[in-house]
């Protein structure tokens, strides 16, 4: 069995790849994101469910658990609290990291006032995603970790790993955007100068380069001579193009700078348009591992995608976008309810008061 690289990128938009040279060597098709930002996206990308963007929580059976049954050794770095082993992402992993310092709390009214406007804008005016910057393990340190890991497992090896750096504020120190420049593209991005505009540009794309050259050493570092590799970001971003900067998850939007991302499959003979609730299915059939029946995406070695579905969760509503690559059918701000063999699921965000403060200092507002 060969081993499998599993790499997600924070809020790379599809037609930005080109900056990523060493990615954009790969074919790279567009894949459609099941929802708007880090934890539902990931949470359904590694559980194949829909489910699990209303809830923030890795169903079962996740994508490790099936390739762990299958014989591999799995593996998994992510320096982002949405991805902490509370919400069901180390289920599976015989090595797991989601980097988190322990005893960093927030308040418990914070979901809440994060609703409001005002109380937002004084939140941020105290609590910019740059807080947790350069505290944060810097990509270059988590993907030496991961090969260190990955080549002391026996294999074959399964080994996923999420980079951060390309989120909002796009590094840290001289690398990031201010804070000053980040908050005024937050609040008042009409109010922007060209010169503003093109900075926080440049930034993103410096960063972009930085994950690109990361992904390369990742793949050079590892003892495996040819791996599956598989590449996907979490959701895109916005500057701009629909009036606001970043990906502000409380919008609840599903524009497309928000949901197409880049897709590589490298070793496994998938292509075309999907949703990245393929990525689970398709993987585990590429490495002979059973396909759940639970799993809402396609297997692209069997199966075309025609249509995909986005949600973007916020509370107690949702947008929901349906597309089939030509047609794209919206409903803003929806109640949505999930039924799967007479259970349902209704949106909900529970986040536990360890892990608020972590996501409060990355920015977060959810």
């Amino acid at each position: 069995m060969d081993d499998i690289v599993f790499v997600t990128a924070d809020s790379v938009r599809a037609d930005y790849v080109d900056e990523m040279e060493f990615v954009s060597s790969f074919d790279v098709e567009t894949g459609m994101t099941a929802a708007q930002y880090t934890r539902p996206s990931l949470a359904s990308i590694h559980a194949s469910s829909y489910e699990s963007v209303l809830t923030g929580r890795v169903n079962e059976p996740t994508l490790a658990e099936t390739l762990s049954a299958a014989g591999y050794t799995c593996l998994g770095c992510s320096p982002n609290p949405n991805t902490d082993a509370t919400f069901g992402f180390a289920e599976g992993f015989d090595r797991y990291d989601s980097f988190i310092e322990p005893g960093n709390r927030g308040s418990g009214l914070r979901q809440y006032l994060a609703n409001f406007d005002l109380l937002r804008r004084i939140y941020y005016k105290f609590y910019p995603p740059h807080a947790k910057s350069e505290n944060r393990p810097r990509d270059r340190e988590v993907v030496d970790q991961a090969i260190e890991w990955f080549n002391a497992a026996d294999g074959p090896r399964f080994l996923w790993v999420h980079l951060m750096e390309t989120h909002r504020p796009y590094g840290a120190g001289d690398d990031a955007v201010s804070e000053q420049l980040d908050q005024k593209a937050f609040f008042k991005p009409e109010q922007l100068t060209d010169a503003e505009e093109a900075e926080i540009e440049r930034k993103y794309c410096d960063s972009l380069e930085r994950a690109d050259e990361n992904v390369r050493h990742l793949l050079d570092g590892i003892d495996s001579d040819d791996p599956k590799f598989v590449f996907t970001a979490d959701h895109g971003e916005g500057f701009g193009d629909e009036g606001y900067y970043f990906h502000q998850p409380q919008l609840r939007r599903v524009d497309d700078c928000l949901v197409q991302v880049p897709v590589v499959f490298d070793g496994i003979d998938a292509e075309g348009p999907c949703s990245l609730l393929d990525l689970t299915p398709t993987i585990a059939a590429s490495a002979g591992a059973e396909v759940a029946d639970r799993w809402d995406g396609n297997d692209l070695l069997e199966t075309e995608t025609d249509y995909t579905i986005t949600i973007a969760p916020w509370h107690e509503q949702a947008t929901v976008l349906w597309q089939d690559f030509e047609r794209r059918l919206v409903s803003r701000d929806a109640d949505v309810t999930f039924e799967h063999r007479g259970d349902k699921t209704e949106v909900e965000d529970e986040v536990p008061e360890e892990l608020q403060g972590q996501l409060r200092d990355l920015g977060y507002v959810e």
